[in-house]
C-alpha cells in the first residue's frame, strides 16, 4: 500500500494550488505503480485538512479561484478514476476542499472524535466541485443540512448517516484503512479497475445506460479467462 500525506501541520494541511497538484500527481503516480494495491490518503498534525487556506480567498478574485477551483477538480477527478482503490483516513477536522476529497474516494475512515463538515457558506461562497457526491452519500436531506449549515458533525453521526465507513480509535486508524485496502486487493487488479471504472460511468449515465454498460463490462471481462479460472479455483476450494 502506498500512502500520501497532506503536510502542513502548522496550517491543518489547508489546501493551496501548489498542495493541490502535488496530491494528484501523487495520487496518478501511485496508480501507474504496478507494486501497489491501493492508496491511504491521511494528514500530518492535527487535523486531516481544514479546506482551502482562507489567505487564498482573501487574496483572490474570479481568475485566481477560478483557477484554484480547476485544480481542485482534477484532484478529487484524480482520486475518483484512479484505478487503484483509495481509502481516506480522517482525524481532527475534515472541512471544505478537504470533505469533497474524501467523498471522491473509495473509503472513508475516520478517528474518534474527528469532525466532518462543508462550511462555504459561512464565508460567503457556495459547496463545489465533489461536494455533488454528498446526496449519493447521504442523501439530499442530510447534505442540505450539512452543506446550508455550515455546521460539522461528528465522526460518529458520519458513521451513522454512511458518510464514513469505520471510525476508530485514533491510533488504530491508518492499520484500519489499510487493512480495508487488503480486503479490497483480494480482487484482480483488473476486476477492481473495471468496477472502479464503471462507479465513474454510473455517476454520469442514466440507470438505462448504466446497466446496459456494467452487462457489457461484465462479458468482456471473460476475454482474459481469469474470471473461468477464479471460478474454478473457489469450486476446487482452492482460494
Amino acid at each position: 500500500m502506498r500512502i500520501l500525506r497532506l503536510n502542513r501541520p502548522e496550517k491543518r494541511n489547508a489546501l493551496t494550488p501548489a498542495t493541490v497538484a502535488e496530491l494528484a500527481a501523487g495520487i496518478r503516480a501511485c496508480a501507474a505503480d504496478a507494486t501497489s494495491a491501493g492508496i491511504v490518503i491521511a494528514g500530518e498534525g492535527p487535523s486531516f485538512c481544514t479546506g482551502v487556506d482562507l489567505a487564498e480567498f482573501a487574496g483572490g478574485d474570479r481568475h485566481s479561484v477560478r483557477a484554484l477551483v480547476a485544480g481542485l477538480a482534477d484532484l478529487c477527478a484524480a482520486a475518483r478514476r484512479s484505478s487503484k482503490p483509495i481509502c481516506c483516513a480522517l482525524h481532527g477536522h475534515c472541512l471544505g476542499a478537504g470533505l469533497e476529497l474524501a467523498a471522491a474516494c473509495d473509503l472513508r475512515v475516520a478517528a474518534a472524535g474527528a469532525r466532518l463538515g462543508m462550511p462555504e457558506v459561512l464565508v460567503g461562497i457556495p459547496s463545489v466541485i465533489d461536494a455533488v457526491l454528498l446526496q449519493q452519500h447521504i442523501g439530499l436531506g442530510r447534505a442540505k443540512e450539512l452543506i446550508l449549515t455550515g455546521e460539522p458533525i461528528s465522526a460518529e453521526q458520519a458513521l451513522d448517516w454512511g458518510l464514513v465507513n469505520r471510525v476508530v480509535a485514533a491510533e488504530d486508524l491508518i492499520g484500519t484503512a489499510i487493512a480495508m485496502l487488503e480486503s479490497v486487493a483480494r480482487a484482480t487488479p483488473e476486476a477492481i479497475r473495471v468496477q472502479k471504472a464503471l462507479f465513474e460511468e454510473w455517476l454520469n449515465a442514466s440507470f438505462d445506460d448504466a446497466v446496459a454498460s456494467s452487462q457489457e463490462a461484465l462479458a468482456e471481462a471473460f476475454d482474459s479467462g481469469e474470471p473461468q479460472e477464479l471460478a474454478r479455483r473457489r469450486m476446487e476450494g482452492r482460494s
